[in-house]
């Protein structure tokens, strides 16, 4: 699989021009697709969109296999390609042995886990490019390229805020950014203006922020944090059940077994870290924060008092 920069960078205006893409974040989707745009219809093509869940497939195939009059290209934009019925998918299989230099065919699969012989076949025979949400570090470049190509001007430190705060897509970044351009009238953000400011304050924590802290044994973060969803009304029930989750998955690669599927955690982000988080926690230490999770269980279903304090308890013994 491919980065977008690679695809970018190796574009051949001789070659077919179809892709596939993993990965749902909306920006680099978006990115992607403009990019291609320029290099392949530029001003004199067509872009047509379709969505298979909702769109019939015989104007689909119909547009991917016609021919213009006047020579003119299109890009074909698909969502949802496995919806296809029996018959169309050999229709389609048979355009990619053979499709048109004058096509762009993007085929987007937000749900990357999806996997059969169809899905296998037309990603092997197609150029396969990685728009997952990227890592921090990979993510942060990504927003320095936005605000270099879009003439904003941000501190380090803004930067890292957004990421660190906003980071569960780049999407969501690119958006708060967008946001305090337009609140300060600026093309400069910094992380001390009025609007930094307003937004750390009123700052309401994802639940995954929660979980990525305890499972680094960030402690000061991980109550902060804690406390803040405490604030706004999460309840323990939520919180211990995906701790343990979260500890069911460090413990089981600790003994080197693989339960993520049994005990899910929230995103993707998550799953990536697991390898980070159980070089945080030998087994011993996972599996005596899985009994102490079980009687603060014990104590949510009996209404006993004390549970926040068992809770910080916990969080205290996790993080030192």
């Amino acid at each position: 699989m491919k980065t977008i920069s690679e695809i970018i960078k190796n574009y051949n205006h001789n070659s077919i021009h179809n892709y596939y893409l993993y990965g749902d974040d909306n920006f680099l989707e978006s990115f992607f697709i403009n990019q291609v745009s320029k290099k392949f219809i530029k001003e004199d093509g067509s872009k047509l969109f379709y969505h298979l869940s909702v769109d019939q497939e015989d104007y689909f195939l119909n547009d991917l296999k016609s021919n213009s009059l006047f020579s003119s290209r299109k890009i074909i934009i698909c969502w949802g390609i496995n919806k296809l019925s029996k018959k169309a998918k050999e229709e389609f299989l048979d355009y990619i042995e053979n499709p048109s230099n004058e096509v762009s065919l993007i085929i987007i699969s937000p749900d990357f886990r999806i996997k059969n012989k169809f899905i296998t076949t037309i990603s092997s025979k197609m150029n396969s490019v990685d728009i997952r949400t990227p890592f921090p570090s990979k993510m942060k470049s990504w927003v320095r390229y936005y605000a270099k190509s879009n003439r904003i001007n941000l501190t380090k430190e803004l930067v890292d805020f957004y990421v660190d705060y906003y980071g569960d897509n780049l999407s969501n970044v690119i958006n708060e950014i967008d946001k305090h351009k337009l609140y300060m009238m600026s093309q400069s953000l910094d992380i001390s203006d009025e609007y930094s400011s307003y937004i750390e304050n009123d700052r309401e924590y994802h639940y995954w922020h929660f979980l990525d802290s305890l499972g680094q044994k960030k402690l000061s973060q991980t109550f902060q944090i804690y406390r803040s969803m405490i604030a706004n009304g999460v309840s323990h029930n939520y919180i211990l059940m995906g701790v343990v989750n979260l500890f069911m998955n460090i413990y089981s690669k600790n003994i080197y077994l693989n339960l993520e599927g049994a005990f899910p955690i929230l995103n993707k982000i998550l799953s990536r870290n697991l390898d980070l988080y159980s070089s945080r926690y030998k087994a011993e230490d996972s599996l005596s924060i899985l009994k102490d999770l079980h009687k603060i269980d014990k104590m949510i279903k009996t209404f006993k008092y004390g549970i926040d304090y068992k809770f910080e308890l916990l969080i205290l013994k996790a993080c030192t």
